[in-house]
């Protein structure tokens, strides 16, 4: 609500009030990710953008998942000016005719471009260990006890899942392309599942972990490098099979006639903001870590991409499964 300034003193006329009242423009609403991803996009993306626009943004934590979406258009249409999510759930949300298009383009990726990209990696306790564990660590139960978390989303899971059993970077789809791969990411699976903790969004990853709800799990490395330096150095992060996960923003078919809606949308994927969301978000150590002389910092691979083209086709039918599988006693 805006505030009235009668500067002529409390004789000022009804008159005159009532035409100085300009309500204030609704709120720019944004449906992103919680903990530091939004943290980092208040600061870099949205208040800048506010400022400009001279109109406030809002943002409301999700899981991102399509059905979510679905239910949003349903129940709310209108409601959000923007979405972020992983780009093989866009590229299925607009051939599902829930997000925006382009108009000049009728392909899958015209309904947003990958504006983020965000590593995924396995940080452990460092109180827990004497070296550096790796996945197949994290699937022996015998010697390091305890729960593991993992992300309940075939995407990134069956991928660390082969990552344990020996299967190197870049044979990861051709295996997950066929039956015999499939069920040989779930057999193992299967071989952990009673010490797993299951999270579905990036804040809930890192709470998982800074609680002690799980002796190691999958995390986006930045929300462990954004913590202040002690509780930093609570955390190992396993950085030689980081997987790397892609977003975009994309704008709901129901704005889609929404022009501050779409300007905003184009301006989030604008490589010039791309650019300054991966300035400020942390996805390698510091100088101060790799000058330490840690073995496993000396020599740091790029991170494996996960496979949009792969998960857009894919993830409706192995999600199935998948759901399937983890609902099993």
């Amino acid at each position: 609500m805006g505030i009235l300034l009668l500067h002529g003193g409390a004789q000022a006329s009804t008159h005159t009030s009532r035409r100085s009242i300009r309500p204030a423009a609704a709120p720019l609403r944004v449906l992103t990710f919680g903990g530091m991803i939004a943290t980092t996009q208040q600061k870099i993306l949205f208040k800048p953008y506010a400022q400009l626009l001279k109109r406030s943004i809002t943002s409301t934590p999700w899981d991102g998942e399509i059905d979510a979406l679905r239910k949003q258009e349903t129940v709310s249409p209108h409601r959000w000016a923007a979405v972020m999510m992983e780009d093989s759930s866009l590229q299925i949300s607009c051939s599902l005719g829930l997000l925006a298009r382009d108009p000049a383009d009728n392909s899958n990726s015209s309904c947003g471009q990958p504006s983020a990209a965000i590593d995924f990696a396995m940080a452990w306790d460092r109180s827990r260990f004497d070296t550096a564990p790796t996945w197949a660590d994290f699937w022996d139960v015998a010697r390091h006890p305890g729960r593991r978390s993992l992300r309940r989303d075939p995407r990134t899971t069956l991928e660390i899942a082969l990552l344990a059993d020996g299967v190197p970077p870049e044979a990861l789809y051709r295996v997950l392309n066929s039956d015999e791969g499939l069920d040989r990411a779930f057999h193992k699976l299967e071989q952990i599942r009673p010490y797993i903790v299951w999270w579905s969004t990036p804040a809930e990853a890192a709470h998982i972990l800074k609680s002690g709800g799980a002796l190691m799990g999958c995390v986006p490395t930045g929300e462990i490098l954004s913590e202040s330096p002690s509780e930093r150095l609570r955390f190992g992060v396993f950085w030689s099979q980081r997987l790397q996960v892609n977003y975009a923003w994309g704008v709901p078919k129901s704005s889609g006639q929404d022009n501050t809606a779409l300007a905003f949308a184009s301006w989030l994927e604008h490589p010039t903001q791309k650019q300054a969301f991966a300035n400020a978000w942390p996805s390698l150590p510091s100088l101060k870590e790799i000058s330490s002389g840690l073995p496993e910092l000396q020599h740091l691979p790029a991170a494996i991409p996960v496979d949009d083209t792969f998960w857009s086709t894919h993830l409706a039918s192995i999600s199935a499964r998948f759901e399937h599988w983890a609902e099993e006693p």
